[in-house]
């Protein structure tokens, strides 16, 4: 996967959940809970990529993907009011 196609991925990652936390639980499986019996233990695995059931993304990359996406939605808001066009 090119640096490209890592971004797309993870952008889309980022919109899908509000908080770090939420996509660190979507890759977690009844399974995992059952035998690990602790919620912060099996976050703890998915954020160290031992355990998931998909992409590993580092929280400092999530939360700056979050702020990044933010950023630029503003700036396209602010444009669109100071232009007074809007989609």
């Amino acid at each position: 996967m090119d640096q490209e196609e890592g971004l797309k991925a993870l952008d889309n990652i980022v919109t899908q959940f509000n908080a770090y936390e939420d996509f660190l639980d979507s890759q977690i499986t009844t399974v995992d809970l059952y035998y690990l019996e602790d919620e912060t233990l099996a976050r703890q695995l998915v954020e160290l990529g031992y355990r998931g059931t998909g992409e590993r993304v580092k929280r400092e990359d999530f939360e700056a993907r979050k702020t990044a996406i933010e950023i630029a939605r503003l700036a396209e808001r602010a444009q669109q009011k100071s232009t007074g066009w809007s989609r």
